[in-house]
């Protein structure tokens, strides 16, 4: 018999508790993650080959109706164990849960009449990995096709339980059927997969319309989705073919070796096993290399670069909301001073009381089109409310200057997520950009105030290789220097580190040095924002109250999204 090790350390109140967990996650539509490795909600979920520890809760999806084909949402609670991708064995799991809910039954009281509720649970409880697949009582008696091994065991990433029908005083068993399969998992010496995120999202309808654009081949869609995927993680088609190109069989085939990679991408283990999984690189015990298809797909970027990066310009483009949590922990509203520059742009809106310029003559047209097909006029008149009239639209701009930390920590998808900022203010307002790092024992300028988006693109990629130490006062005197040098328009300094100083400028003492250069920003043109995470909060907070600045702190650097819309709120501030 295997050990039971959640009935030895829990009581059945504590077990009970656990149970209402679950229920109140479940009755607000959300997903539930029981310990390191499960995630439980009455949804789908879906990883990507690209970050196999962020389970996705797709929350238009309901497992019931999608995989029992149940008519009625939330009779199915969809249950996953994570584990690295093996072929895992079901027989030592069946027996496993078989024992196991024998042991709850008498655990909480519930073994009167036993027979008969074993058998609801093992009815209602279905099994599936990638060895077998099927109700628990057929599995436990070896019947019908779920005792049949398939013709071909699957490896997967993890064992899923559908449970039929549980009510709220059923739930506490879920807690006990995880461990039972992780002690199954256990013994088949299959290490389980830490869930490190869990997002909920909406599943959208396959839009096969861009590849219908470019003229793909129905059989090249697959291809198209997975470039499109990894230009969006690697932040650019030259970046997915510099790191295709590194798995390239034969040594001297490769254009670019893997401890430059670690230096630009951050850790790649999670990358490199998901690539694995989707069939693109072949692991091997000297070098990883890539299949045939992996070099299908490096042939079909290298000929779509082009399509790929106007894709990618219109994802910048867009402002979508934050995916994580951010909180201002101090708030400083001090405009940067000597606003003397205005943007002068046109809109079209109808015709009030009073006459407001000139007719826009094709948009009056259009809108006169739809009220009559709205409205069903018989007579092609043109009406009042049909006019629409120009209007001028005053607004300020402002001359964004990224002061990114570029020390080590930051590798990988922080300073991804500062790329993609610095892109999306580019493409999406009409901001000069600047952007400076400070790394190793001082700053530099990557580029000045510019609105070259290949210059941009092209010099963010080619000098901002995170490593070594962090000398922030030298940053912020760098970049006050250069708005000092340029004819700069109501600048806004965005700091974001993921630290604390390390390096001084005037004294050995590097956080005084921040401090003081931080103290230098009130007589400037300039404000200052701060963003970090927890661990600088009470840094952050000091440097804000010499700079007379703003703090944010967000649970990770990683989202580009949430730095879109702290900059996007800032601007918005700064342009009223």
């Amino acid at each position: 018999m295997p050990e039971l090790l959640i009935f030895d350390t829990i009581t059945p109140q504590q077990l009970s508790e656990l149970g209402g967990q679950i229920a109140a996650s479940l009755n607000q539509k959300q997903g539930f993650r029981l310990g390191e490795s499960t995630v439980v909600s009455s949804y789908l979920h879906r990883t990507t080959y690209l970050h196999p520890d962020e389970i996705r809760i797709l929350v238009n999806r309901d497992a019931g109706m999608e995989l029992a084909h149940r008519e009625t949402p939330g009779q199915i609670i969809n249950v996953e164990i994570f584990h690295e991708p093996a072929v895992v064995k079901h027989q030592p799991l069946v027996k496993a849960i078989e024992e196991t809910i024998t042991a709850y039954l008498g655990f909480t009281g519930k073994q009167d009449p036993a027979l008969d509720l074993f058998q609801s649970y093992a009815e209602r409880i279905h099994l599936e990995t990638g060895t077998g697949s099927g109700a628990l009582i057929d599995l436990i008696a070896g019947s019908g096709s779920a005792g049949q091994a398939p013709a071909k065991p699957r490896r997967k990433s993890h064992v899923q339980f559908l449970l039929d029908r549980f009510a709220t005083d059923d739930l506490p068993l879920i807690p006990c059927l995880v461990d039972a399969v992780e002690n199954g998992l256990a013994s088949q010496s299959l290490e389980i997969r830490k869930v490190e995120k869990v997002v909920h999202v909406e599943k959208k309808s396959r839009q096969p319309a861009p590849a219908y654009l470019f003229g793909l081949e129905p059989d090249k869609f697959q291809l198209w989705d997975m470039a499109t995927t990894l230009t969006t993680m690697l932040s650019s088609p030259e970046e997915v073919i510099e790191f295709l190109q590194a798995f390239m069989p034969g040594l001297f085939r490769r254009k670019q070796s893997l401890a430059n990679l670690r230096n630009k991408h951050g850790h790649m283990r999670d990358f490199v096993i998901g690539m694995s999984n989707a069939g693109l690189i072949k692991r091997g015990w000297f070098a990883d290399t890539l299949t045939k298809e992996g070099r299908e797909l490096l042939e079909f970027v290298m000929l779509h670069q082009r399509e790929l990066e106007s894709q990618m310009r219109k994802l910048l483009r867009q402002a979508p909301m934050p995916s994580a949590r951010y909180r201002v922990v101090r708030s400083n509203r001090l405009k940067s001073r000597q606003k003397n520059y205005t943007y002068v742009s046109k809109t079209t809106v109808p015709l009030k009381d009073a006459w407001l310029g000139s007719i826009a003559v094709a948009e009056t047209i259009v809108q006169s089109a739809k009220n009559r097909f709205f409205q069903k006029r018989s007579i092609p008149l043109l009406t009042r409310d049909d006019i629409r009239v120009h209007q001028q639209v005053m607004s300020k701009p402002v001359d964004v200057c990224l002061v990114i930390d570029g020390s080590a920590s930051m590798a990988g998808p922080k300073m991804k997520a500062v790329w993609q900022l610095a892109e999306h203010l580019l493409l999406a307002t009409r901001d000069r950009i600047a952007v400076v790092i400070f790394q190793r024992r001082k700053a530099r300028v990557v580029i000045s105030f510019t609105r070259n988006y290949t210059r941009l693109k092209l010099s963010l990629r080619s000098s901002m290789h995170p490593n070594g130490l962090t000398p922030l006062a030298d940053g912020i005197v760098e970049a006050l220097q250069l708005i000092k040098n340029r004819h700069v328009r109501n600048p806004l300094l965005v700091l974001i580190t993921d630290g604390v100083p390390t390096f001084g400028k005037w004294t050995i003492d590097p956080r005084k040095d921040a401090l003081r250069a931080a103290g230098m920003v009130p007589s400037s043109r300039a404000k200052l924002i701060c963003i970090g995470v927890a661990s600088n909060q009470e840094f952050l907070e000091e440097l804000a109250i010499q700079a007379k600045g703003c703090v944010y702190i967000v649970d990770n650097l990683n989202e580009r999204t949430t730095l879109i819309e702290i900059v996007r709120q800032e601007r918005k501030y700064q342009t009223v």
